[in-house]
């Protein structure tokens, strides 16, 4: 469920912030990063790769997170470009 919701997430925040229009993108623009995929990896504070980072963990399952839903839910989304920091940001 979390590779399922990393995709979407991924696809809003394409969306939203529309490279090939008058949105967000990162790089030059014949070859631009959406503001997921300038973050690739990165889930929590501190990542770089082959590290997703500090994230939370669910002490019932063991499972990684960092983001808290409806009902209790968990999940682990992926860090965002901000164009103002200039820097990945995550929720955690």
């Amino acid at each position: 469920m979390d590779g399922a919701m990393i995709s979407v997430a991924s696809m809003v925040a394409g969306a939203v912030t529309n490279p090939f229009g008058d949105g967000f993108y990162q790089g030059d623009r014949a070859a631009p990063l959406e503001a997921a995929t300038a973050c690739a990896g990165v889930y929590g504070n501190g990542a770089y790769p082959g590290y997703a980072g500090q994230l939370l963990v669910d002490a019932a399952t063991g499972a990684s997170y960092n983001a808290n839903g409806a009902r209790g839910r968990k999940y682990l989304l992926p860090a965002l470009y901000d164009p103002d920091t200039a820097a990945c940001t995550t929720l955690v």
